[in-house]
């Protein structure tokens, strides 16, 4: 690379697919790093991958583990607990924000 630093990211998601993403190409790079996860995809995650969270339990717990691993954004789109069909329920996102809370992450 012509003597240059080229550090790789390694991202991972719910369904543990791994990206490679080039963070740098220089040494004038900010070192500091915002981990994002979506824990739940997006349209219709469920139906690409059967380990997709669905109940405000499930994605709560997605959302605290993707914490403990380092994530400071839990992003979330809440389902129907019992067909996986996406919704704007504010009372599903206030069940898993609620149990996000009350954990000790």
């Amino acid at each position: 690379m012509g003597g240059r630093e080229v550090d790789i990211i390694l991202l991972y998601d719910p369904n543990k697919n791994i990206y490679k993403v080039k963070a740098n190409q220089g040494s004038q790079m900010n070192r500091n790093v915002i981990v994002s996860c979506a824990v739940t995809g997006s349209g219709d995650s469920v139906g690409k991958h059967p380990a997709i969270p669905v109940t405000p339990e499930e994605i709560a717990t997605a959302a605290i583990e993707a914490a403990k691993a380092g994530a400071a954004i839990a992003h979330i789109h809440v389902r129907e607990p019992d067909s996986g069909i996406p919704r704007r329920r504010v009372e599903l996102y206030r069940e898993v924000v609620e149990l996000i809370r009350s954990s000790d992450v």
